[in-house]
């Protein structure tokens, strides 16, 4: 009984900590808020009186704490005071752990983007991929700090660490081994394919940007650009806007949405430009990298293949009783205005990808003229 007092008075805390910040300046939501804590409390009871076999508290908690978060925002996660230091530090890390840049779908750990170079790329992970166990432990139906918790530790422990890996089209799963050792992020990628060129960049930030203008000097008498952003996910607004200035030319702003007042607009300056823009994005197209889309849209690009991860939200923590409330507290805006988090960028011309090919990248090289390219690409 004490423990189940316990349970419901920490968790009902962070509903209030969530509810209040998730409702912002308006007044609707925290109306709602006791008629919320009624709920919770009356499901609590429901659940620890009704079970078939009893139930962990500690499971209860972490997972109406997170189903709670993710309902008000859907990257969000509550962290329990035990691990939040550890999560800290994954997130302030300027690479992730073994190269690996994990989102979540399905409710397994999801992989954005696999570092060229890194050990995750050497052990065969590719962009699309879940991950089910991280050595012995379980990460599906887990918060994704768990996952981050995990790698981080295990890159720093002796020996190698295995990964069950379940494949893009869902038909089977492998474990992989990573190895950690040193890596560092790949310089912008510039290729010319007949009359277009498809530009890579594997993170979106100042140095990204830099290093596009760079690729982009021997090509300058381009007609079209394709810009491939499937499987990026690392970056920031500000390296999303210098990008966009890169590629487009002239003043780029990106719009953003804040819980607290309006949040100031992201500009950056590029280079005059007069060539086409295709950009090719599909769920591992993520964060920053679907700032750049929608910066690119904005200014006459179409987009190819298939709805992006459709996460923008830049976040903070929130202490409260027992843990942290990881929210957003900025988001990107589409070029319709709506927020792209929780929604993703729906694409101009939809194409799936299929085993063996890239029809998504034959269709923008069709689309920015390079026919020839696209024979190539087939």
């Amino acid at each position: 009984m004490k423990h189940r007092w316990m349970f419901v008075a920490v968790s009902l805390t962070m509903i209030v900590a969530v509810v209040a910040l998730a409702a912002g300046p308006g007044g609707g939501a925290a109306r709602s808020l006791y008629r919320l804590v009624g709920m919770f409390g009356e499901v609590v009871s429901l659940v620890r009186s009704s079970y078939v076999e009893e139930v962990p508290v500690e499971k209860l908690e972490l997972g109406a704490m997170n189903g709670l978060v993710q309902a008000a925002d859907p990257g969000g996660v509550w962290v329990p005071e035990d691990v939040a230091g550890e999560y800290a530090k994954v997130r302030s890390r300027a690479l992730p752990p073994f190269g690996l840049v994990l989102g979540q779908r399905s409710s397994y750990p999801f992989v954005v983007e696999v570092l060229a170079g890194s050990p995750a790329a050497k052990a065969g992970i590719v962009p699309g991929e879940l991950i089910e166990r991280v050595g012995a432990d379980p990460v599906r139906a887990r918060p994704l700090w768990r996952a981050l918790t995990l790698l981080a530790a295990a890159e720093h422990a002796p020996g190698k660490t295995t990964l069950d890996v379940i494949d893009r089209q869902l038909t089977g799963k492998r474990q992989v081994t990573l190895e950690a050792a040193p890596f560092a992020v790949p310089a912008p990628s510039a290729e010319v394919r007949g009359e277009a060129v498809v530009v890579r960049i594997p993170m979106i930030d100042a140095a990204g940007a830099a290093g596009v203008g760079e690729a982009l000097r021997p090509d300058a008498g381009a007609r079209a650009l394709v810009v491939d952003l499937r499987g990026v996910g690392l970056g920031n607004p500000e390296g999303a806007a210098r990008v966009a200035a890169q590629l487009a030319g002239g003043t780029v702003t990106l719009a953003l949405a804040a819980t607290e007042g309006a949040a100031p607009a992201v500009r950056a300056e590029g280079p005059s430009r007069g060539w086409k823009l295709v950009v090719c994005l599909d769920a591992t197209t993520a964060g920053p990298a679907e700032l750049l889309a929608s910066a690119l849209k904005a200014r006459g690009a179409t987009l190819v293949g298939t709805e992006s991860y459709g996460d923008t939200g830049q976040r903070r923590a929130i202490k409260g009783s027992g843990g942290e409330v990881w929210l957003a507290s900025e988001w990107g805006l589409g070029p319709d205005g709506k927020p792209i988090l929780g929604n993703g960028l729906k694409p101009d011309e939809r194409v799936r990808p299929r085993p063996g090919a890239d029809p998504v990248l034959e269709r923008a090289l069709e689309l920015a003229g390079g026919a020839a390219a696209a024979k190539q690409a087939a």
